[in-house]
C-alpha cells in the first residue's frame, strides 16, 4: 500500500523526468530568511536537494507509519518514495519552479523532438489560518500549440497544513474536467480516435493476411469471404482462422472490410470508413501483404493509387495531421 501511495504522490509533480539547480541562495546573517510558504514547501518536498527534503514535509503520523512498514529489500518506504525525485534529477531534461505568480513549474524535454513543454499553473491558492489549499492545472504544448489529445484535463489539489512551524502535505485530490462544448477539445478527441481507428485497421489487414496464408495451406487456395476465414478447424503451422468475430463479420473499429477480386489464387482486401466523410483513410492489401492507404477514404482510390503504409511488420507512413 505504501508503494501505491508513494507512486501516486510522486507522479503528480514529475510530469517530465527532469532536474536542475533550484537556485536557492543562502541568507545572510543581516537578512534572515522569510518564513517558508506552503507553495515553497510543496516545491521543496518534490524537488529539494537536502537529504530529508521529502520526509520533512510529511505529517509526523505519516512519517512514522511509513518507517514502520519497510520494504522487502530493506529500504523503508520513505527511501523508496524519495527515489522518484532522484530518478527525475538524473534523466537530463530541465525545468524551472516559481515561488510566486500564476505558474508553479515549467518543464521542457528536448529529447522528444516536438518542443514538448509541460506547465503546472496555479489555479487556486487559498490560505486559511494553518491550512493552504493549492490547486494546480496541467498543460502540455507541442511546437507551441496546446495538446488537445488528452482524454480529459486533470486538476490536482494539495492540502498543506502547518505542523510545528513546518508546512506538511496532508492530502492530495485529483479531479478531471471535460469541456464538452470546447471545439478544440472535441477536435482533439476526434483526431485521437481517428488515429486509433486507423492504427487498429492497419493491423487488422495484417491479421487477414496471416489467416489467408493458413487457409491456403489447408484448402489449396485463398478464401473469397471473411466469413470463410472465420471458420474454425485445424490450424496450420503458418497461420490460422480469424478468431476475431468482429473482423470475420466485416465490421470493426468504424471500418467495413471486404474481400474482392478473388479467384482462389489472388485476392484483395479493402477497408473503408463506415461513416463517409469521416476524415479517415481507406486501406487495401492483397496476397503479398503490403498495406496501402487513400486519404479520400475510398477503396477504389486505394487499389488504384494508394500510398504504402505497412510493409511486413514495418509501419512506413504513420498518419500525420
Amino acid at each position: 500500500m505504501h508503494r501505491l501511495f508513494a507512486c501516486a504522490v510522486a507522479r503528480v509533480l514529475i510530469p517530465l523526468a527532469a532536474a536542475q539547480n533550484l537556485g536557492a541562495q543562502s541568507p545572510s546573517a543581516s537578512n534572515p530568511p522569510s518564513p517558508q510558504t506552503a507553495r515553497q514547501a510543496l516545491i521543496e518536498m518534490f524537488f529539494g536537494t537536502a537529504a530529508n527534503h521529502l520526509e520533512k514535509h510529511l505529517p509526523d503520523v505519516t512519517r512514522k507509519t511509513l518507517h514502520r512498514l519497510g520494504t522487502a529489500n530493506g529500504q523503508d518506504a520513505l527511501a523508496e518514495f524519495s527515489m522518484f525525485s532522484m530518478q527525475a534529477k538524473a534523466m537530463g531534461a530541465g525545468f524551472q519552479t516559481f515561488d510566486s505568480g500564476p505558474t508553479l513549474l515549467i518543464a521542457e524535454d528536448p529529447r522528444t523532438g516536438d518542443g514538448q513543454r509541460v506547465e503546472l499553473t496555479v489555479e487556486r491558492d487559498d490560505l486559511i489560518g494553518e491550512e493552504d489549499q493549492i490547486e494546480l492545472g496541467l498543460h502540455i504544448t507541442r511546437n507551441g500549440k496546446e495538446d488537445t489529445t488528452l482524454p480529459f484535463i486533470p486538476r490536482f489539489t494539495f492540502i498543506m497544513k502547518r505542523e510545528s512551524d513546518v508546512w506538511r502535505l496532508n492530502e492530495i485530490s485529483v479531479t478531471v474536467r471535460l469541456p464538452l462544448a470546447d471545439p478544440d477539445f472535441l477536435k482533439g478527441l476526434e483526431d485521437r480516435q481517428r488515429s486509433q481507428n486507423e492504427q487498429m485497421t492497419i493491423w487488422a489487414m495484417s491479421e487477414v493476411t496471416t489467416a489467408q496464408k493458413g487457409y491456403q495451406s489447408t484448402h489449396g487456395g485463398f478464401a473469397c469471404a471473411l466469413s470463410a476465414l472465420g471458420n474454425t478447424g485445424k490450424q496450420p503451422q503458418n497461420g490460422g482462422p480469424l478468431y476475431d468475430p468482429q473482423l470475420a463479420s466485416g465490421k470493426k473499429n468504424g471500418y467495413v472490410f471486404a474481400i474482392s477480386g478473388c479467384d482462389g489464387t489472388h485476392y484483395k482486401i479493402v477497408a473503408e470508413p463506415a461513416v463517409p466523410d469521416s476524415g479517415q483513410r481507406a486501406f487495401c492489401s492483397d496476397e503479398i501483404g503490403a498495406v496501402r492507404a487513400a486519404a479520400d477514404g475510398r477503396a477504389t482510390t486505394c487499389l488504384a493509387s494508394g500510398e504504402p503504409v505497412l510493409q511486413g511488420n514495418t509501419l512506413i507512413a504513420p498518419r500525420v495531421d
